[in-house]
């Protein structure tokens, strides 16, 4: 055990505040989530999309009280993972690790995919063609390489790319409401504008929750953040609250943009670069950059979060332990290599085997997102039968219920029946995955002493 406490992320430099946030807001990749997220939101609630987003807003901070709940007591790099192991012991933790890891795979899969993917669609607009698979691993190295050689310098990068993105679709969507095709309408927040009612808000609340995921990247930063137990609850919320705000934005803005007609913004396929092209002219391709920075800092950001809880997890012996290897810059290198090899084969074999990468992103990215949102739910329960820590009532029982209603409501637009094939099938792998999890975590937990039912402090006390 005290040679596991040795093993300990030591940056140069810890991250403050705002590069905790900068990375978090990063992970959330807003100028992708809008180039992408948006057009499938619009075609399932309509105008009324910006009161879908408000809801989901609602609903993803109670998933992020619930996790500061624990932050403020234990920061820990294993957040999500360390905080369901302190409550339901070893078998149900080294489980939720694996899930965990299988859903990190799939999602850094995603994130290679699309970026090779978006550089070879942008760079076919000026005919140079390469396939997506070249810029995928290219790029993907770099990435690899950013995120080794030291978390302050990564997260610098993506805080430079997330300014970039912010700074043009900031700048587009002023621009449509300062010229207006139409009038100015509020229609977009009334609840009548939400195409279908209740079944037309369902349809779009699942991936409306998508868009926050990695809302949590700063919780896994916190061995490496300074004053963690203010900073870390801090980012979590604070993310939440700016990325909510800049959708709802930007996603009234398109509206207004479109002059409130639903029938145009649905035959977009990609309304804000329709919007881009018609405000920047020629410097439309600002737009294009965004983008290319938006999915740059989100890998960087994703890399760099997912490894770190990966990296508890192994430094705890719920995964092969020699996955915790520190580098000479004190970053997680055996899980940060494990991530980016499996996650760089997930993404060309499941890119091969579809109709192009776009489709890929998407069976990658719905795989990936199953088991978070399962380990999400996990966390809320966590909060409310953890018996070490005297919460008031609504910290202890109101959020986290609130949270996990919000959370399986996606759950099921995911597994529900009806899926088209072979989507359809994707519940079944991750249940079988679980399965396959448990069964292995109940007989390696068995041989050997428990190690992470109780809590060990990774932070000196100075630390916190």
């Amino acid at each position: 055990m005290e040679e596991n406490l040795k093993i300990q992320l030591k940056p140069k430099k810890k991250l403050t505040a705002f590069d905790a946030i900068s990375s978090t807001l990063a992970q959330m990749a807003p100028a992708a989530a809008i180039y992408y997220g948006f057009p499938v939101i619009f075609a399932a609630s309509g105008i009324g999309s910006p009161l879908t987003l408000l809801l989901a807003t609602v609903a993803i901070t109670m998933v992020g009280l619930s996790l500061t709940n624990f932050s403020k007591i234990h920061p820990s790099s294993g957040s999500l993972i360390k905080y369901i192991s302190m409550t339901f012991g070893d078998i149900v933790g080294t489980t939720a690790s694996l899930v965990f890891l299988i859903g990190t795979i799939f999602l850094a899969g995603s994130a290679f995919i699309e970026l090779g993917g978006w550089t070879s669609d942008s760079l076919a607009l000026y005919n140079i063609h390469i396939h997506w698979i070249v810029p995928t691993i290219i790029l993907g190295l770099i990435v690899w390489a950013i995120t080794v050689v030291g978390i302050y310098s990564s997260t610098k990068i993506a805080a430079v790319a997330l300014f970039i993105e912010v700074a043009v679709l900031v700048f587009v969507s002023v621009l449509v409401l300062l010229h207006p095709p139409a009038p100015l309408s509020l229609k977009p927040f009334a609840f009548s504008s939400i195409q279908n009612g209740i079944a037309g808000l369902s349809l779009a609340f699942p991936l409306a929750i998508y868009l926050f995921i990695g809302f949590e990247n700063s919780a896994a930063l916190a061995e490496e953040t300074d004053n963690p137990k203010r900073n870390t609850a801090r980012a979590v919320l604070v993310s939440i609250a700016i990325m909510s705000v800049f959708y709802i934005f930007v996603n009234y803005s398109i509206i207004q943009g479109f002059s409130n007609h639903i029938d145009d913004l649905v035959k977009s396929t990609n309304p804000f670069i329709d919007l881009s092209n018609q405000y920047l002219g020629s410097f439309s391709v600002l737009a294009i950059i965004a983008g290319f920075t938006s999915i740059l800092g989100m890998t960087i950001a994703c890399l760099n979060g997912f490894s770190r809880i990966a990296f508890n997890s192994a430094r705890e012996g719920l995964i092969y332990r020699k996955l915790s290897r520190v580098s000479k810059w004190g970053t997680p290198i055996g899980t940060l290599t494990l991530l980016f090899i499996l996650g760089m084969l997930a993404a060309i074999l499941i890119g091969l085997l579809s109709k192009g990468w776009v489709t890929a992103f998407g069976y990658l990215s719905t795989i990936g997102t199953i088991p978070l949102l399962l380990i999400y739910s996990l966390l809320n329960l966590a909060v409310i039968f953890y018996k070490k820590e005297k919460w008031p009532f609504h910290k202890k029982y109101l959020f986290p219920s609130l949270g996990l209603l919000s959370i399986l409501i996606p759950i099921w637009a995911m597994v529900q029946p009806g899926q088209p094939e072979p989507v359809s099938y994707f519940p079944w792998i991750v249940l079988a995955l679980c399965v396959v999890s448990f069964i292995y975590s109940w007989f390696t937990v068995k041989k050997k002493s428990p190690i992470s039912a109780n809590f060990r402090p990774l932070l000196k006390k100075e630390e916190l």
